[in-house]
C-alpha cells in the first residue's frame, strides 16, 4: 500500500509514492551517446532504466545541465531522439514513440492510470536491458538517500550476489548488523540464526514482511527454545526477498517494541520494473568442507528456487508473483570446551579444590571438564508464496500468502573427560589428577519449524495528497522438536555419583587456549569400564499466533511534497505462544550393562586432544537394544514435574494510536509526533508445593506514551543532514512472565549430589517491566559526484536504556532438600540502566574508473561500525555491578567488499569482522562473565553470464574455516567453547528474465 510503503521506505525505494518528477536535483550530463547519458541520469536519480539494446543503438543525446526536476531532466535527454519515457512500479521504461503521438523531444509524464498500457515482451522474446552499472548498489543507495529516515538497505540482487543461504547471512553485509548463532548448549552453533543491529540482539529488533509483523517461536534454547521474541530469521529463504531494509530512527506511525531497529523483508512485486514479466530460476549443489566423518552422509547437497511475476488483465492493473524454493546440505562439525557452568576450578597449596576467591587458591585454574562434540547435521528448507496485487486508479491492494518450513536435524557424538579429586601441579600450566571420570554420550534429534503468512494490505488514495489504508495479517510459526540421549559414564560409586576411578587418571594442558585433557589409552579404549548412566526422550512444541489489524490516514505526507502534512492511525496486535516440553528418562544401577555392548572406538580423533585419544561412539540401535532387553534392571526416573515445570501458555493483547505531522519548506523536513501503547498480557505457569504441581496464572499491564521527532536537512543537492528523537519499547520475552521454576542436571546420576558442576536452573519472572530506550540519532549521508558513482555516510546514535532485561545467572541452589553449590541459576531480571552508543561509516563507490580507465571495471564498498556500551546489573548482595556493555553487543563490526564486472565475468570478494561480544553475564562472578571471541569471515563469488539470461555461479562461503569460539575466565583467556564452521563450495546454474 502507497501509505504503509512511504511510511517504511518502500515507495522511497519503488518511487512509487514519491514521483520522480518532484525530486530536483543538480546535473551535470554532457551530451553524446544516448546510453551514456541513461546511464548517468539513472547513477544520479537512483531510478533504474529499461530498454532493449536495440532501441539505443546509434542515438545520440544533448545530455542535462542545471538543477530541474528528474523527469525533466530525462526529457531533455530523451529529446530530438524519438523515443519516451514511461514509469511504472518504480522504473522507467524507454521505448519508441507511438507515430499517432510523435512529438519530437517530449517524454512521456502521463500518470499510469491514463498512460498507454504497456505490453510486456513475450517470455520468447529480446531480453530487457538493464542500463546502469551495478544497479543493486544504486538501488541500495538510494534507498538510504531518499529515505525519510535513517535506514540501511540491500536488493535481491545484492543477497544473491554472494553465498547466503539465510536472510539472517545476508544481513551481516548492511552497516552496524552483526550476527549471532544459537548460544545453548543442546543446538548446533555452525549457522547464524539471528542479526544483532547497532549491538543490540534480536529480542531488541522488530521483524516484518512486506511492513506487517510474523510470529515466530523465538531463538532455540535448551531451556524452553524460545529464549527471545525475536524472528529468527535463517528460516527465511533469500529467494523470498526483493528488499531487505533495517529502520534505525522511528517515527511514530511504526510498531514501537524496536529498540534496536525495525527489520522490513520486502517481497517482489509485480509492478517492479515497469511490470515486465520476470523470471528466475535456479539450481546447484553444495559440498561442505566436512562431511560424513561418523554418521554416513549425502553429498552434495542440492538446492533449487524459482520466481515468476507478470501483470494481466485491462491495462495491466493486475499482477502475480509466485516462488518456491528448497535446499537440503549436510555437514560436519566439532565443538570443544569446558563445562556448561562452574567453567574453571580452583585449588589451595594442598591440592583440595576452593572457591574462586577463597584467599587459599594460588595458581593457573583448571578448566572443570575437557569436552569434545563431533556433530553431524541434516538441515532441509523448502517453501512456498504468492503475491496478488491490483493496482486501480483510486486503490491499491496486495495479498501474500506464504509458508517456509525448515527441518534441522542433529545427531551430536559427545566426550567429556573430568577430574576428580585433588590436583598435583607439575608446572603453572600442567599437573595431574590421581582420579578422573569419562562420559560417552549420544544424541539424535530433528527440530521442525514451519512459519505461515498471510498478509492484506488496501490503499484507497481518494486525491494525490490523501490516503487510507487497511493493514492486517494473520500468522502462525509451529515448532516441533523430538530427540533420544544416551549416555554411558566411568568413574561411577555405587549409588551412581560420578566420584572418579582410579583407572582414569587426569593429566592436564593448559598451555594453549584450546586446553587438553588426557587418560590413560588402555582404560579410555575398555569399554567395559563405562557402565550406562541413562537413556531419554525429550519432544518439546511451541505455536505462536500474531494477528495484527491497522487503519491509517494520512494527508500530504509522501517524500517530495512540500507543505504541511497530518497523518493518523489505529491498531490491535493480538499475540499467543504456548509451549510444552516431555520428558522420560531411565538410569540403572547394573553395572553390567556397559558401552562394550552398545559402542566402539572410532578412528576420527577428538579435536585440539594433544595425545591423540579418538571419539568413542555409541550406536543408538545397540544402546535402545540394550535397554529393551534389561527393562527389568532400569528404572524410570521422571515424573509429572518434567511435563510441568517448563509449560506455559501466554496472552497478550496491545492497543495503539498514534498522530502526526510533517512540515516540508524549501530543504527542510520535520516530522513529529506520539504514539500510546497500551498492553495487558497474562501468564499461566506450573509452581510445585510438595509434591503437587499447581497452575499458577500472573497477569498485568502496562501504557506508555512515545514521542518521536525527526528533522531532515539539504544544505545542497548531494548532502543531506538528519537528526531525531525517538523513545521506543522492549517488550520481554513471553516465557520470562512464567511463573515457574525448572532445573536441568547434565546427567540423571547428578541428581543428589550437591557438587554435580552440569546442575542449571531456570526462574520466571512475572514482574518484569518492559525496557524503555531514548533514542538520539544524527547523520550525514554525501553523494559523491557521479564518476564515482557511490554514497559516504556517517551516523552517530546513543540509547539509553531504562529497566533493562537480562538473564541473571547465580551460583547456587537448593532443590527437593540438597543444595548445589556449583548449580547455574538464571532468572530474567530488570537492570538499573543500560546504555549504548556507536558510529557508523559506510562508503560504495561503484567504479573506481575516475583514477584510472584501468580500475573502471572495479568497486567497493566498505563500512564500519564502533559500539560502546554498559549496563548495571544487581549481585545477589544487592549492589550494582557495571558491565562494559550489553549482552549480544560486539566492540566493532566491519564489512568491506572488492567486486569486479566486465564483459559477462563478475568477481566479488567480501570480508565480515567482528569484534569481542558479550554472551551472558555472571553478575556474582565477573570472571564467568562470556564472550563471543573476535571473528573474520571471507566469502567468494564468481559469475559468468555465458549466454543471454543464463550463468553460472561460483560460492565460497568462509574461505578461511574461521571457527566460533567461546571465552572466559579472568581476562577472557581461558575457553568456554569453540565451534566449527565448516567451509561451504556451491555451484549454481541460473536462468533470469526481466529485471
Amino acid at each position: 500500500m502507497r501509505l504503509a510503503a512511504a511510511a517504511s521506505l518502500a515507495a522511497m525505494v519503488a518511487l512509487a509514492a514519491s514521483p520522480a518528477d518532484a525530486r530536483t536535483r543538480d546535473f551535470a550530463i554532457p551530451a553524446g551517446a544516448l546510453g551514456d547519458a541513461l546511464n548517468a541520469w539513472s547513477a544520479q536519480s537512483g531510478v533504474q532504466v529499461l530498454s532493449s539494446p536495440e532501441t539505443l543503438e546509434g542515438r545520440q543525446s544533448r545530455g542535462a545541465h542545471g538543477r530541474m526536476a528528474e523527469m525533466d531532466a530525462l526529457e531533455r535527454i530523451l529529446a530530438g531522439t524519438g523515443l519516451i519515457a514511461q514509469r511504472r512500479g518504480g522504473a522507467v521504461l524507454i521505448r519508441t514513440r507511438p507515430k499517432a503521438s510523435a512529438r519530437t523531444g517530449a517524454a512521456s509524464r502521463t500518470p499510469s492510470s491514463a498512460a498507454p498500457a504497456y505490453i510486456p515482451p513475450p517470455l520468447t522474446g529480446d531480453p530487457i536491458h538493464v542500463i546502469g552499472l551495478r544497479m543493486s548498489e544504486r538501488r541500495a543507495r538510494a534507498a538510504k538517500r531518499e529515505a525519510r529516515v535513517i535506514a540501511d538497505a540491500i536488493s535481491s540482487d545484492e543477497v544473491r550476489r554472494l553465498p547466503d543461504t539465510s536472510v539472517v547471512d545476508a544481513m551481516r553485509r548492511i552497516p552496524g548488523i552483526s550476527v549471532i548463532p544459537i548460544a545453548d548448549n543442546e543446538h548446533p552453533r555452525d549457522v547464524p540464526i539471528a542479526p544483532v543491529v547497532r549491538g543490540l540482539t534480536q529480542t531488541y529488533n522488530n521483524v516484518t514482511v512486506n511492513g506487517l509483523p510474523i510470529a515466530s517461536t523465538g531463538i532455540p534454547e535448551a531451556g524452553s527454545n524460545s529464549a527471545s521474541r525475536g524472528v529468527r530469521l535463517d528460516i527465511l529463504p533469500t529467494a523470498l526477498v526483493s528488499e531487505l531494509v533495517v529502520l534505525k530512527t522511528f517515527t511514530p506511525e511504526r510498531d514501537p517494541n524496536a529498540i534496536g531497529g525495525a527489520i522490513d523483508i520486502r517481497t517482489r512485486s509485480a509492478f517492479a520494473s515497469g511490470g515486465a514479466p520476470f523470471a528466475s530460476l535456479e539450481a546447484g549443489l553444495t559440498r561442505p568442507s566436512r562431511h560424513g566423518e561418523v554418521q554416513p552422509q549425502s553429498t552434495p547437497g542440492l538446492h533449487a528456487s524459482g520466481t515468476f511475476a507478470t501483470t494481466f488483465g485491462p491495462e495491466r492493473r493486475f499482477g502475480l508473483v509466485l516462488s518456491a524454493n528448497a535446499r537440503r546440505l549436510q555437514n560436519n562439525s566439532d565443538m570443544h570446551g569446558t563445562s556448561d557452568s562452574g567453567f574453571l576450578a580452583f585449588y589451595a597449596a594442598d591440592g583440595t579444590r576452593v572457591d574462586e576467591d577463597d584467599p587459599r587458591a594460588q595458581g593457573r585454574p583448571v578448566p572443570v571438564q575437557d569436552k569434545y562434540w563431533i556433530n553431524s547435521s541434516d538441515r532441509r528448507r523448502h517453501g512456498l508464496s504468492a503475491r496478488f496485487e491490483a493496482d486501480l486508479p483510486d486503490l491499491a491492494i496486495s495479498t501474500f500468502l506464504g509458508s517456509f518450513t525448515f527441518r534441522d536435524g542433529f545427531i551430536r557424538n559427545e566426550v567429556v573427560i573430568e577430574p576428580r579429586g585433588a590436583i598435583t601441579r607439575t608446572s603453572d600450566t600442567s599437573g595431574h589428577f590421581a582420579r578422573g571420570a569419562v562420559q560417552v554420550g549420544y544424541r539424535d534429534g530433528v527440530t521442525r519449524t514451519t512459519t505461515r503468512l498471510a498478509l492484506f494490505n488496501a490503499t484507497w488514495s481518494p486525491s494525490d495528497r490523501d490516503s487510507l489504508s487497511l493493514r492486517a495479517a494473520r500468522t502462525q510459526a509451529t515448532m516441533g522438536e523430538a530427540y533420544t540421549m544416551v549416555k554411558f559414564t566411568s568413574g561411577r560409586d555405587a549409588e551412581g555419583d560420578v566420584t572418579g576411578s582410579a583407572d582414569f587418571p587426569v593429566r592436564y594442558d593448559t598451555s594453549a587456549l584450546h586446553h587438553s585433557f588426557t587418560v590413560p589409552r588402555a582404560s579410555y579404549t575398555d569399554l567395559s569400564l563405562y557402565p550406562a548412566a541413562y537413556w531419554r526422550e525429550r519432544a518439546r512444541s511451541a505455536v505462536s499466533d500474531l494477528d495484527t489489524a491497522r487503519l491509517d490516514w494520512r494527508r500530504n505526507m509522501a517524500p517530495g511534497e512540500s507543505g504541511v502534512g497530518l497523518a493518523a492511525g489505529t491498531g490491535v496486535q493480538r499475540a499467543g505462544y504456548r509451549y510444552r516440553y516431555a520428558n522420560t528418562a531411565w538410569n540403572t544401577d547394573n553395572r553390567d550393562l556397559t558401552l562394550a555392548q552398545a559402542g566402539e572406538v572410532r578412528t576420527n580423533p577428538l579435536p585440539f586432544n594433544r595425545a591423540g585419544l579418538e571419539l568413542i561412539e555409541i550406536d543408538p540401535d545397540r544402546a535402545w537394544a540394550l535397554f529393551e532387553a534389561n527393562r527389568a534392571d532400569i528404572a524410570l526416573t521422571s515424573d509429572i514435574g518434567d511435563a510441568l515445570r517448563d509449560r506455559f501458555d501466554h496472552a497478550e493483547t496491545s492497543l495503539s494510536a498514534y498522530a502526526m505531522a510533517r512540515l516540508a519548506r524549501g530543504p527542510w523536513e520535520l516530522v513529529g509526533g506520539l504514539h500510546l501503547d497500551r498492553t495487558s498480557l497474562s501468564t499461566q505457569g506450573y509452581i510445585e508445593a510438595g509434591d503437587t504441581w499447581t497452575a499458577t496464572t500472573a497477569s498485568s499491564r502496562y501504557t506508555r506514551l512515545l514521542p518521536a521527532f525527526l528533522a531532515n536537512f539539504d544544505p545542497t543537492p548531494s548532502l543531506r543532514l538528519r537528526a531525531g528523537y525517538s523513545r521506543t519499547l522492549g517488550r520481554p520475552s513471553y516465557e520470562s512472565y512464567a511463573p515457574r521454576a525448572a532445573i536441568d542436571f547434565g546427567s540423571s546420576s547428578l541428581a543428589g549430589n550437591p557438587q554435580s558442576p552440569d546442575v542449571t536452573v531456570r526462574l520466571g519472572n512475572p514482574e518484569l517491566a518492559p525496557r524503555t530506550s531514548d533514542n538520539f540519532d544524527v547523520s550525514a549521508e554525501w553523494t559523491l559526484p557521479a564518476r564515482l558513482d557511490g554514497l559516504v555516510s556517517a551516523a552517530l546514535f546513543h540509547k539509553r536504556i531504562r529497566d533493562e532485561i537480562f538473564d541473571a545467572m547465580t551460583q547456587g541452589y537448593t532443590w527437593e532438600g540438597v543444595h548445589y553449590a556449583s548449580a547455574q541459576v538464571i532468572r530474567p531480571v530488570n537492570a538499573s540502566a543500560a546504555h549504548i552508543s556507536g558510529l557508523e561509516l559506510s562508503a560504495s563507490v561503484g567504479s573506481l574508473g575516475a583514477l584510472s580507465r584501468h580500475l573502471a571495471p572495479f568497486g567497493v564498498t566498505a563500512n564500519w561500525t564502533r559500539l560502546d556500551g554498559a549496563m548495571s546489573v544487581l549481585q545477589t548482595t544487592g549492589s550494582p555491578r557495571v558491565v562494559d556493555r550489553l549482552v549480544g553487543q560486539p566492540s566493532q563490526v566491519a564489512n568491506l567488499s572488492l567486486f569486479y564486472a566486465q564483459d559477462g565475468l563478475e568477481l566479488r570478494a567480501a570480508l565480515n569482522a567482528t569484534g569481542r561480544a558479550l554472551r551472558a553475564v555472571a553478575p556474582d562472578a565477573p570472571s564467568q562473565d562470556v564472550y563471543w571471541a573476535p571473528r573474520r569471515q571471507v566469502d567468494l563469488q564468481a559469475r559468468y553470464h555465458f549466454a543471454p539470461r543464463w550463468s553460472v555461479v561460483l560460492d565460497v562461503s568462509n574461505l578461511t574455516q574461521a571457527r566460533l569460539t567461546s571465552l572466559t575466565g579472568p581476562g577472557y583467556g581461558w575457553l568456554k567453547d569453540s565451534y566449527a564452521v565448516p567451509r561451504s563450495v556451491r555451484l549454481s546454474l541460473h536462468w533470469g528474465l526481466g529485471g
